[in-house]
């Protein structure tokens, strides 16, 4: 019933929001010891840095740690370092657990690890490492190193890495396992069609450990729209968009499809009363109507569709012609969708991001 369903999602929300108070509060202290000790390493200071909810699917959260070495393990030789660590109530397989050190904050159960070893993204290490980079990706000598910068990471889930080396520029898509080969052929079929998505990039058979979960990216001229709102606007005619949408292809259709954002608004709707449990009441309610109102028009037909279409990732290039869309970025969710929901992703990101 409608009620038995209120009661459940507020429990829910009320057991998340505890979680992530924990995950946010003193008690990590002990946690952060467990996963450092076999490193011979202990935590001087530490601080929380952002927490990660996906409603059903756990939270995760970064911090970011002061280290010493630990008496009596010959660490002379050892210099202080900073270190980040992430943490999560998320369920993993039996492999992944084993990359992870178990511990306990408050009766919640957490699974820690140092960062880049995150237990669903094994492809992390080995892109957060300059001279590996360097010579897989770049060809270069055994010594050099690339310069990295770690652009997104959403803890395991995917991290993006903008990789430099002389004049050169790459960026690196780490995915859980097996998810690259969808994205390679939704980048290939895109390419095809004529729009600007970063190339594709060869990475040497054999050297790039689990390659079904990284992909390396070209470079693409220009700023992201958002960037450009947030100086100089730049001059680009808001058709050129609907045309880009226009000419998405059409063998998009045959991808497997996506929930769009307003379809999972429940979800979205639970987070947001974890993260701002003060406003629960508003959320749910307004969750309500919304869902009420997206089940109750009709939407269109099924069109080929970004699924993630707004201003971050859309780059723009202004030249003395005027503004062009020199790129379309993260086409993870290409396929079958409804245009209202592309516009309305642009719309929202808009509103938040004014």
């Amino acid at each position: 019933s409608p009620g038995r369903a209120k009661s459940i999602s507020t429990m829910c929300s009320s057991a998340a929001a505890l979680k992530k108070s924990r995950l946010e509060g003193p008690g990590m202290s002990g946690p952060l010891k467990a996963v450092l000790r076999p490193l011979g390493l202990v935590p001087v200071a530490w601080r929380h840095l952002r927490t990660h909810h996906r409603p059903g699917a756990g939270i995760s959260a970064l911090y970011r740690v002061q280290t010493e070495p630990r008496r009596g393990t010959g660490g002379s030789a050892a210099l202080p370092v900073e270190l980040q660590v992430g943490a999560t109530t998320a369920a993993l397989t039996p492999e992944q657990s084993l990359r992870t050190v178990r511990g306990s904050v408050d009766g919640t159960a957490v699974r820690l690890w140092v960062h880049p070893r995150d237990p669903v993204l094994p492809g992390l290490a080995w892109a957060t490492n300059p001279g590996a980079v360097a010579r897989d990706l770049f060809d270069a000598a055994p010594n050099a190193a690339a310069s990295l910068t770690l652009t997104a990471y959403r803890p395991l889930r995917r991290a993006v890495i903008r990789s430099t080396f002389e004049d050169a520029t790459a960026f690196l898509k780490v995915l859980q396992p097996g998810q690259a080969p969808g994205l390679r052929r939704r980048l290939e079929t895109a390419a095809a069609a004529g729009l600007p998505v970063p190339a594709l990039l060869d990475l040497p058979a054999g050297t790039v450990p689990e390659p079904d979960s990284i992909l390396a990216l070209g470079a693409l001229p220009g700023r992201s729209l958002h960037q450009h709102l947030n100086g100089s606007p730049a001059d680009l005619d808001p058709q050129l968009l609907l045309d880009l949408l226009a000419g998405l292809p059409t063998d998009a259709l045959t991808f497997p499809r996506r929930p769009a954002w307003a379809e999972r608004i429940v979800d979205y709707a639970a987070g947001a009363a974890v993260a701002l449990p003060q406003r629960e009441q508003r959320i749910t309610r307004s969750a309500r109507e919304i869902d009420a109102a997206v089940n109750g028009t009709d939407p269109g037909p099924l069109v080929p569709a970004h699924g993630d279409f707004h201003g971050g990732n859309i780059l723009v290039d202004v030249g003395p012609a005027g503004s062009r869309i020199s790129g379309i970025l993260d086409v993870d969710a290409l396929g079958p969708g409804r245009l209202v929901d592309d516009l309305a992703c642009f719309a929202g990101h808009l509103f938040v991001f004014a």
